[in-house]
């Protein structure tokens, strides 16, 4: 598939992420790696340097907004941050530190892949 893309899945909750590793293996992606918590992300991003980044706000150890700084310090890397919160200052600081795109929990397919579209460049289908 020539639109496949390399996805990191940074979540700590596993119930959320396997969801995740599912809804983004059905619509024809990859994911390179699984995190969770920001420290493993982070790595994982620097060792499998995915196409793009799922990055839970609230994680253990470092969280998402922390993270996401550090990625993007050290290889930039498309980033959709993903919230249960909605509230300005968590929005705000969530795209200053570099993310691209904010999609609030629960997950739902459509805006998911509205935001892979917008973020990578696709097609929506």
């Amino acid at each position: 598939m020539a639109d496949r893309i390399r996805v990191l899945v940074a979540e700590d909750e596993f119930i959320i992420s396997l969801s995740l590793k599912t809804l983004l293996t059905e619509m024809g992606h990859e994911v390179v790696a699984t995190a969770r918590d920001g420290a493993q992300a982070v790595q994982h991003c620097v060792t499998h340097r995915p196409d793009l980044v799922l990055m839970d706000i609230g994680m253990p150890t470092v969280d998402g907004i922390t993270a996401t700084r550090e990625i993007m310090a050290r290889c930039p890397t498309p980033i959709v941050v993903l919230s249960a919160y909605n509230d300005r200052d968590r929005v705000a600081n969530a795209l200053e530190a570099g993310a691209v795109a904010y999609l609030l929990k629960p997950i739902v397919e459509g805006e998911l892949r509205a935001a892979i579209a917008q973020v990578i460049g696709l097609p929506e289908e």
